[in-house]
């Protein structure tokens, strides 16, 4: 589905989150697709101030009702507008609703179709206005912080404790917890906002988050056909897709992948098309 970049209402709430899961972290044995989620760390932040509020919570069910607690305690029933924050955002707009639809959890629907703000993306955009930060790439965290001079939380003890077997037997070696990690992005939006000053120097910087409620809407209200696709692996081929969508009772009639005008290496990106808004 197309991603959407309206300008955001004024936000009163960031909400730093990070999903702890068995992926490791090339793919090799756990691959994205067949990853569970081990655990759930967010930080509430003040958009002004930038106090915190800190939860933490393990198993998936639990994790999204407890979430769900305290949003509607700090956020919802407090008329609050807020965005999450996270490194990857594939965490939030596929990780979560594909483990929900497989542990048959009804997501809420500011989890189902968030609005959120990939750090990696932000810092790219920060980048450009600071040309002295480019030999630090965004691939990794450790980068992130170096540029935005931001000290990342230790790593603890493995993530082991109340899993079910076939989770522990998956598990990362050294996976980092979800709240150290949340407490380290937390710490990379505070440099990135720090750093982001004056604002009128950085307008698209944490002004612009992917809203996938705004794409909801959109493709709805104009009846699309297309389905726009991102994260492709780059050697994807015409075949594979078509069997993935095959799989799932899909029937596109076209596929288009887009590549760089200049190398023509492939960007992960790309449409699908079919003959009816109903079959999307």
């Amino acid at each position: 589905m197309a991603t959407v970049s309206a300008p955001t209402p004024k936000l009163d709430r960031y909400i730093v989150i990070h999903v702890a899961t068995t992926c490791d972290e090339h793919g090799v044995y756990v691959t994205k697709d067949s990853a569970e989620v081990i655990e759930l760390g967010w930080i509430l932040l003040d958009a002004k101030t930038c106090e915190e509020h800190v939860r933490s919570a393990g198993t998936f069910r639990d994790a999204i009702a407890r979430f769900d607690e305290f949003a509607k305690e700090h956020l919802i029933s407090k008329n609050l507008e807020f965005a999450f924050v996270t490194l990857d955002s594939w965490d939030l707009r596929v990780q979560l609703p594909r483990e929900a639809r497989d542990k048959a959890v009804v997501l809420p629907a500011y989890l189902q179709h968030s609005r959120t703000f990939d750090l990696r993306t932000e810092y790219q955009r920060w980048q450009t206005h600071h040309p002295e930060s480019l030999p630090f790439g965004p691939s990794s965290l450790s980068n992130i912080c170096a540029a935005l001079e931001v000290e990342p939380v230790q790593t603890s003890a493995p993530i082991k404790h109340n899993l079910p077997f076939h989770l522990q037997a998956l598990a990362p070696a050294s996976p980092r917890r979800a709240m150290e990690e949340a407490i380290t992005l937390a710490r990379v939006l505070r440099g990135l906002i720090r750093k982001s000053q004056p604002p009128h120097e950085h307008p698209e910087i944490l002004t612009r988050p992917m809203d996938a409620r705004a794409d909801v809407r959109a493709f709805l209200a104009e009846r699309s056909k297309v389905l726009h696709l991102s994260g492709l692996p780059h050697d994807t081929t015409q075949s594979e897709l078509e069997s993935w969508f095959t799989q799932f009772g899909g029937r596109p009639i076209a596929f288009w992948t887009l590549r760089t005008p200049d190398q023509h290496k492939p960007t992960g990106t790309g449409f699908a098309v079919f003959s009816s808004h109903e079959e999307v």
